[in-house]
């Protein structure tokens, strides 16, 4: 992939492994841009806004001080203590609200599109495991160290992810045979989930490269081909 191309579904991830720098490049405006769609508080997409630019920049917890954050917002202090405990609690908030917005860039792409199964399938990996390389191992390992939550409570946009498949595969002539169970899919989604949320907790070496990728995109096939 060219350097000056950055689109989040022009990575080819089967073939090399994936370049964080380049993916935050495509992703960052993506973020920003379903926030001023979809988050009816200036404050928190200025105080989200500031903490992906920073964290773009640095790619690490340092690069996140609070102080900076804030400047950088426009907002005072205690407008931000207003609005979060701590920077702890606005990390986890913003990094929850980034997987949210993710899904809302995934179905605006997804329902422009008119997609094979086998396309559909590639379009839906290329977006996650895109999306999940642009958050750097150790931001995440600190959130879910620090809030002992189950799985579905640390990435409640899960639940809005099922409903944006079924409803495009349910309308494009391409998959409109399938047959496909609200519940069950949720559950797959669950599993391929955990299944990347594990890897980057536990730094698995292979998180990144091809062959996680390829891992990935043959769960997601399996369950909607037994669909057919």
């Amino acid at each position: 992939m060219a350097n000056d191309v950055l689109d989040i579904v022009n990575f080819d991830f089967a073939s090399a492994p994936a370049d964080p720098d380049l993916l935050i490049q495509a992703w960052v405006p993506e973020i920003e841009q379903a926030a001023i769609t979809h988050v009816p508080d200036d404050r928190f997409i200025a105080f989200l806004t500031a903490a992906l630019r920073l964290g773009a920049r640095s790619k690490s917890l340092k690069g996140l001080k609070l102080i900076e954050v804030v400047e950088k917002a426009g907002y005072s202090r205690s407008t931000f203590f207003r609005m979060f405990e701590g920077q702890t609690q606005f990390l986890l908030k913003g990094y929850q609200l980034t997987c949210l917005l993710s899904t809302k860039v995934y179905a605006k792409h997804l329902h422009s599109q008119t997609l094979s199964l086998d396309e559909f399938c590639t379009f839906t990996v290329d977006v996650f495991f895109g999306a999940n390389c642009t958050i750097p191992h150790e931001i995440l390992q600190m959130l879910w160290r620090e809030h002992d939550l189950t799985h579905s409570a640390f990435h409640p946009h899960l639940d809005d992810l099922g409903p944006i498949m079924q409803t495009y595969l349910s309308q494009n002539p391409q998959t409109q045979h399938l047959k496909v169970d609200i519940e069950e899919l949720d559950e797959v989604l669950k599993s391929f989930d955990l299944a990347i949320l594990n890897a980057r907790l536990e730094d698995n070496e292979k998180w990144g490269t091809p062959l996680y990728y390829k891992k990935l995109k043959k769960m997601l096939q399996g369950y909607f081909i037994a669909c057919e």
